[in-house]
């Protein structure tokens, strides 16, 4: 798995294709971005591991040197697990969040 450096990507000459911000929980944040045609998640630059965010807002202010050409925010629904429901589906949120309207 591809894995990218804040420092790395939070520039002004930086494009990122697209960032899609992973709700996992209330208040926890991963953020994944497709930039030079490699797809992965932001790391801690102390840890080596995805870094956390505690809100989409910190997530855009993290990036705001870059150039965002589309933003979407991703949830899964724990809901399929429920007793008595059909086989597990995608069931996978997409909203569109921020981003330029550059080609």
């Amino acid at each position: 798995m591809e894995f990218h450096r804040l420092e790395h990507i939070n520039r002004q000459d930086v494009h990122i294709d697209e960032l899609v911000v992973h709700s996992y929980e209330m208040g926890l944040y991963m953020a994944e971005v497709d930039f030079d045609s490699r797809k992965g998640f932001i790391i801690d630059d102390s840890t080596g591991r995805p870094k956390r965010f505690q809100s989409i807002e910190q997530v855009k202010d993290a990036l705001s040197e870059a150039t965002i050409r589309k933003a979407y925010l991703s949830h899964q629904s724990a809901y399929d697990e429920m007793v008595g429901t059909a086989d597990k589906v995608d069931n996978t949120l997409k909203v569109a969040l921020f981003g330029s309207s550059e080609p």
